[in-house]
């Protein structure tokens, strides 16, 4: 009964480490995020998650051990393209599109393995305090909103495309970190936090 238990939790813990958590900004549906530099939690390689591990694989009495592998790198992101209008006449197309640029702090979390994510008070928290060992509280559950609306005429020319989407500007923290209690493992996985600073549309013409 025994090995049938720990089997058990082997293959839980094995299962664990795909399972990806998303928070309130779900931002891995965004079409597009660049980091400056670095990579996102989902592209890790089990190669380097097992390399991270290692840093947060000496045992402790109580608490998190925590190995941030990006720290607040800057990134830019497109969460949708609104519209996307092509010219093949041969003559100008007028086009007029009201324009809105906000001003936001928008905050996202995802993890990796047994960690796992909470809610209080409507915000979306990594459970077991895991928040407060990186210290994002105070930084990150800020949410701000600064919106200015105007209008835009402009012409689309032949042989060109005018696309508009939705752009913005943020950073990336992950990891990975390991909970212990009573110096026995309790919790290990990847970390991920996005906060958005910037998001506003962005209209681009192009020729084709």
């Amino acid at each position: 009964m025994k090995r049938l238990t720990v089997l058990l939790l082997i293959m839980i813990s094995m299962y664990g480490m795909r399972l990806v958590i998303h928070g309130s900004a779900n931002y891995q549906t965004y079409e597009e995020i660049e980091l400056v530099t670095g990579k996102l939690l989902e592209d890790y390689t089990e190669k380097e998650y097992q390399s991270y591990y290692e840093k947060v694989s000496p045992r402790m009495f109580m608490g998190w051990r925590v190995h941030k592998v990006n720290d607040s790198v800057k990134a830019t992101y497109v969460t949708e393209t609104l519209f996307s209008y092509y010219n093949d006449g041969f003559t100008p197309i007028e086009y007029k599109y009201t324009l809105s640029r906000k001003e936001t702090s928008k905050l996202g979390l995802s993890a990796t393995g047994s960690i796992s994510l909470s809610t209080s008070k409507g915000d979306k928290l990594f459970k077991n305090n895991l928040d407060t060992s990186l210290k994002l509280t105070a930084d990150y559950q800020v949410t701000t909103e600064d919106k200015e609306t105007y209008e835009v005429k402009l012409e689309v020319d032949p042989g060109t495309q005018v696309n508009l989407y939705t752009y913005g500007e943020g950073k990336v923290t992950n990891g990975v970190a390991a909970r212990y209690v009573l110096f026995v493992r309790m919790e290990r996985g990847g970390f991920e936090v996005f906060l958005v600073t910037t998001q506003y549309q962005r209209l681009e013409k192009k020729r084709i």
